[in-house]
């Protein structure tokens, strides 16, 4: 799968991961995008034909709520949320492991919001 990991998620060793297996994974930072608001990076992963993996899941779901009621498309939205208790959060291997199981589902991910977690 092609992704722009958000600025939020942009660690070289989840990059690392996620590239050993087998997706093509661009960072945020690394085109421009640091400290660029959620729109800016939405229309750049539209633009680019990715969907975004961000923990900002307030703030993408209402673009992607705005993005499809005015008749637009994106390439999904992958959603890796962390509580207070890091029993619940998924490691650098939880979310390569959890796209894995995404992908493998064939479920669609254009147009959608897939939180990972619940892909553990």
């Amino acid at each position: 799968m092609r992704i722009l990991v958000d600025e939020n998620m942009s660690s070289r060793r989840l990059a690392a991961r996620l590239q050993s297996a087998g997706h093509d994974i661009i960072l945020a930072t690394d085109v421009g995008l640091l400290s660029a608001t959620d729109p800016r990076v939405l229309m750049w992963a539209i633009g680019a034909g990715r969907p975004v993996l961000t923990r900002d899941s307030d703030d993408f779901i209402d673009l992607h709520d705005l993005v499809l009621a005015s008749g637009g498309h994106h390439q999904g939205l992958l959603i890796v949320r962390f509580d207070n208790d890091p029993r619940h959060n998924l490691t650098d291997q939880g979310i390569s492991s959890a796209l894995g199981k995404l992908e493998s589902s064939g479920a669609p991910i254009a147009d959608q919001v897939h939180v990972l977690n619940h892909w553990r």
